[in-house]
């Protein structure tokens, strides 16, 4: 193992391709890896990532909250739902301008990808035009772009993709046997 520090770099400039992963995987190999126990499952994904990464590098992401509180879900662990009493006050989607100054400094301190977070069910299509803007001017800055906007509808997904969207974040809440503890509104 080196000794040399960790260090930041722009990822997308360094990152070797991956190969193509199979279309459908055969259930037979998404079962030996559910089968896997859990420290080898972690040290056969350390070997791929080596493979394809440097293991002293790390890649630096800002997440910021656009909308935050006053989630329609009840998700257990989430201190945006309006469910629960956490003390998160509901605000309504910051400016653009303020999301784009928040991404400027990201950069300045030696982030490589910015995220977006939205507390809401998901985006109604005004809210999405707002963040589409968003994802344009955090790409012209040389950020990588990067949502986490709930449940998207109908054609969503492609006006994120249009507007210059590299990354999607979207939760699985749990294991299905444990849904109905996490979250009751789905």
């Amino acid at each position: 193992m080196s000794s040399q520090p960790v260090t930041f770099r722009e990822v997308s400039r360094t990152k070797t391709a991956l190969p193509a992963a199979p279309e459908r995987w055969p259930v037979a190999d998404v079962a030996a890896l559910f089968d896997l126990p859990f420290n080898d499952l972690l040290y056969r994904a350390q070997q791929v990532h080596r493979e394809h990464f440097d293991p002293r590098e790390v890649e630096l992401a800002t997440l910021m909250s656009i909308k935050t509180g006053g989630c329609p879900e009840d998700c257990g662990y989430c201190p945006q739902a309006a469910r629960y009493d956490t003390g998160v006050t509901a605000q309504k989607i910051l400016a653009l301008q303020t999301v784009v100054d928040a991404a400027r400094k990201a950069k300045e301190s030696g982030a490589t990808r910015f995220c977006m977070g939205a507390a809401w069910r998901g985006p109604k299509d005004n809210d999405l035009d707002q963040v589409e803007a968003m994802v344009r001017e955090v790409k012209a800055l040389g950020l990588e772009t990067c949502v986490t906007l709930g449940m998207l509808g109908e054609g969503q997904a492609e006006r994120l993709k249009d507007a210059g969207l590299d990354y999607y974040n979207h939760n699985l809440d749990t294991a299905p046997e444990f849904y109905d503890h996490v979250i009751t509104t789905r």
